[in-house]
């Protein structure tokens, strides 16, 4: 996947960031808890940090991948979950511990809804541009042409990924675009338009992702849900055509 400029962050990337901080926290606090130490106690802050400074790191990578919308965002979530768990259960071998057995099970569940939801906003096509910038060929093997506007700027390109919520559009030439964006696609001689909101691209502006605006079908104006629609029932989809 292109590495991409993520202009607007959703609300899942802000609440993983934060609750990777607070992961870190849970790792401290049932350390502080089992050997009956003050949490609050400086001296323990400096041992916890000087036991856990692996943890630190990985967590503070991983955030700042995800932050960035980075193609191993995923992984490295994976990893620090996985991370901080192991340390938390060597500690229960140990010393067992029934209120940190209670408090690891609610952090495995968190964990992994948080996971699905991180998952499912980067498969978004608004963000995901379905292709790599060392494809030797075109992303898809059918072009279905569209036109972004905003103004007098006017800029054609191809669809490169779709689906319920947005797409990602590989343009024909880079081209600075303003938040606020019409985009028309042409297919089966007809011209579908909807309204839409500029919220990532590629370094080199070769590409641009955007999420549309929740509408539904109109009889009188071909927009996104009909193009969806049709697309569906011909069994169009982004991964099928590569």
């Amino acid at each position: 996947m292109e590495q991409l400029k993520v202009k607007k962050k959703d609300t899942i990337i802000l609440n993983v960031v934060l609750y990777l901080g607070l992961t870190f926290f849970f790792l401290y606090l049932q350390h502080a808890y089992r050997h009956h130490l003050s949490p609050f106690s400086l001296v323990y802050a400096r041992k916890g940090l000087e036991l856990f400074w692996s943890v630190a790191l990985t967590l503070a990578v991983t955030s700042l991948l995800i932050w960035k919308h980075h193609r191993f965002a995923l992984r490295f979530y994976q990893l620090s979950i996985f991370l901080v768990g192991f340390k938390v259960v060597e500690g229960l071998f140990i010393e067992f511990n029934k209120i940190i057995v209670i408090a690891t099970f609610f952090y495995a569940v968190i964990s992994y809804f948080l996971y699905q939801l991180l998952r499912h906003y980067l498969d978004l096509a608004s963000v995901n541009p379905n292709y790599d910038s060392t494809d030797l060929f075109k992303p898809l093997l059918r072009d279905i042409r569209c036109r972004i506007s905003a103004g007098d700027q006017i800029v054609n390109g191809t669809l490169s990924n779709w689906d319920d919520e947005g797409c990602f559009i590989q343009v024909d030439l880079p081209t600075a675009l303003p938040e606020s964006v019409d985009v028309t696609v042409f297919f089966r001689d007809r011209e579908f338009s909807q309204h839409g909101e500029l919220v990532a691209s590629t370094p080199d502006s070769t590409g641009i992702g955007i999420r549309f605006e929740k509408t539904v079908k109109d009889l009188n104006v071909f927009n996104w849900s009909e193009f969806m629609e049709i697309v569906d029932e011909l069994g169009f989809e982004p991964k099928r055509l590569r």
